[in-house]
């Protein structure tokens, strides 16, 4: 079994509403469509950042792993 972790939070009514519509139209609960909407956009999110990273590598402006920030 996989690890996991809780998600769970409010969220204003009419959101809701419309993910169980689309949760419905994909035979999905709503917690099987809400995290395949996040897998996909912590997917492509991650791919970004990834060029970002790897485009900057070597210039001055992209910051250090430890956090720090580039020269100003």
């Amino acid at each position: 079994m996989a690890d996991t972790k809780e998600l769970r939070g409010e969220a204003p009514a009419d959101l809701v509403r419309a993910l169980d519509a689309l949760a419905l139209s994909h035979d999905l609960t709503r917690h099987a469509y809400c995290l395949m909407v996040l897998e996909k956009h912590v997917k492509a999110e991650m791919h970004r950042h990834s060029l970002i990273v790897a485009m900057m590598r070597g210039n001055p402006m992209l910051p250090d792993a430890d956090g720090a920030s580039g020269k100003s």
